[in-house]
């Protein structure tokens, strides 16, 4: 067991370490769409492994292995991984765990509020614009969402950066981009390593409705420039939780829109889908091996009755 938890917790690094270069290689929209699961999986995966460790040193307590119907005595002294090992995966799973709970409750929250405050202006799908002086422009994130833009951002730009701006809202709106965001911050938070994977991925979702953008309206350097004025009256008032025009790298995505790079998809995906084989290969021989444990255990606990 040893080996396959070492090559789950390597896979994990070693996607922890190239997920930021897979998300500037692919495009991103497929690196969005490949390396979201793939870092939930990762963080799946950790969690599993960790839990195995954890409770090979649990299930080494008389009343829980009387529970159980195994034999603490066997279990421990077949037990693969060190008890201080084991305690370290015990207290990581309850770190991890709290901050994911606190995680899903803000996010749970900042999303009813939005809905609550924006969710039934308008009809579905519909534009909706608020009397307020605030440049803004968001997606709203519920099944009928809505583009939400404030007066002030629409004084902000020309007509033609308005068409810009809502086509990019539009981006977001049609591929619910709201929810893509959840689920890397999700990873990111229950799985800290994956962090800066996080980051360049909440910037392959702005730069995919900016490429959505830039095919509609078929003027780059129109949606670059209205991203970078919009950027520029928008930066005294940060929204993190909503996909908004300006949320990601402003300069990258500008940068990105006038100098776009080129994607290498093949080594990419070739890359993580050896990672993911390795990750998954190593989970599977955890529980395999883990089951063994418990079912010697369980025999011998049968012998001694």
């Amino acid at each position: 067991m040893i080996i396959a938890l070492v090559v789950v917790l390597t896979s994990a690094v070693a996607c922890a370490c190239c997920g930021p270069w897979l998300s500037r290689t692919l495009r991103p929209a497929l690196a969005v769409r490949l390396l979201t699961p793939s870092g939930l999986l990762v963080t799946a995966a950790v969690w599993f492994t960790a839990a195995v460790a954890a409770f090979t040193w649990i299930g080494q307590d008389a009343e829980i292995a009387a529970l159980g119907a195994w034999s603490a005595q066997a279990l421990r002294s077949q037990a693969p991984v060190p008890w201080p090992v084991s305690a370290a995966a015990l207290l990581a799973l309850a770190a991890a765990g709290s901050r994911t709970t606190v995680f899903l409750i803000r996010r749970v929250r900042a999303m009813r509020a939005a809905h609550r405050d924006c969710g039934r202006l308008g009809e579905p799908g519909s534009l909706v614009v608020l009397d307020t002086e605030t440049p803004d422009a968001f997606t709203t994130p519920e099944a009928t969402g809505r583009i939400v833009v404030t007066r002030g951002m629409l004084r902000a730009l020309a007509a033609d950066e308005r068409s810009a701006l809502l086509a990019h809202e539009g981006s977001h709106l049609s591929h619910r981009h709201a929810w893509w965001t959840v689920a890397v911050d999700l990873a990111a938070t229950a799985n800290p390593s994956l962090t800066p994977t996080a980051r360049t991925l909440r910037n392959a979702v702005e730069r995919w409705a900016d490429e959505d953008a830039a095919a509609r309206l078929g003027d780059r350097r129109l949606i670059a420039r209205a991203l970078a004025r919009a950027a520029l009256a928008r930066q005294r008032y940060p929204r993190d939780v909503l996909p908004a025009a300006t949320g990601g790298d402003v300069p990258d995505r500008v940068r990105a829109l006038l100098d776009p790079p080129t994607p290498r998809r093949g080594p990419a995906v070739v890359v993580l889908a050896l990672l993911v084989a390795a990750l998954t290969l190593g989970a599977a021989t955890v529980q395999h091996q883990g089951e063994r444990l418990f079912e010697r255990a369980e025999i011998a606990h049968s012998q001694r009755g």
